[in-house]
């Protein structure tokens, strides 16, 4: 509930700042504006874990959620540049070969991000839809594994995992103009460019593999507010 406030609290500050920039270039004669507009998202993400897993395990997806904020600034009148920072909490989990049909889905690991993509967004169809892509560097906050029943309580693995971590990303998104403002729905498909696991050197331990990476897809909501 506090992050909830925290992001809102945020969003007034920004859009107040930039209301009080363009109130104040509004006094002359406008050749550029720099903001494009302000927002709030909220999505869902569906993540895996990529690279190396341990004998006998594969790796599942399974929803995760964020929220965040967005500004968009103009370059071109369809170009524009996206700063969102987001909080973002991502789980996945280990299916279990046990020598039967079907695999044993018992573990999960889940990850605390905060993020900061910035991506190039570039107009079509008179701004209907959108394509974008960028990179999106993030800091892991908390990161633990328990079975799927959580019988024996939540491990703390943030120890063995690399606290930064850099994604890159690409989607496309429609929008549904209200009045001079703008909802949208966005696809997007992320991969981590960096090892997650510190046990590279030392292989498997803690339960996680010497090598593996985060990606998968996000689907996003969010209203942005013309400046």
């Amino acid at each position: 509930m506090k992050k909830t406030l925290y992001l809102f609290l945020l969003i007034f500050l920004i859009t107040g700042f930039i209301n009080a920039q363009t109130d104040s270039s509004n006094k002359s004669v406008k050749k550029y504006r720099l903001f494009s507009s302000v927002g709030i998202l909220v999505g869902s993400d569906l993540s895996s874990l990529s690279g190396d897993s341990p004998e006998d395990v594969s790796y599942g997806v399974k929803p995760g959620y964020m929220a965040g904020v967005s500004v968009e600034f103009n370059i071109t009148k369809d170009f524009k540049l996206l700063f969102q920072p987001v909080y973002s909490m991502r789980f996945t989990k280990a299916l279990f070969d046990t020598g039967e049909k079907e695999l044993v889905d018992s573990m999960r690991l889940k990850f605390e991000y905060i993020r900061f993509p910035l991506t190039v967004k570039i107009n079509a169809l008179n701004g209907v839809t959108y394509f974008l892509g960028g990179i999106d560097p993030g800091y892991l906050l908390s990161s633990s594994l328990y079975d799927k029943e959580k019988i024996n309580g939540e491990k703390d693995i943030i120890n063995s995992l690399n606290r930064f971590d850099v994604s890159i990303l690409f989607g496309f998104g429609v929008n549904f103009r209200l009045a001079s403002n703008f909802l949208y729905l966005e696809l997007r498909y992320e991969q981590s460019l960096l090892n997650m696991s510190k046990n590279e050197e030392n292989g498997a331990t803690n339960n996680l593999p010497a090598r593996f990476r985060l990606g998968g897809f996000q689907l996003l909501t969010g209203f942005n507010f013309s400046l």
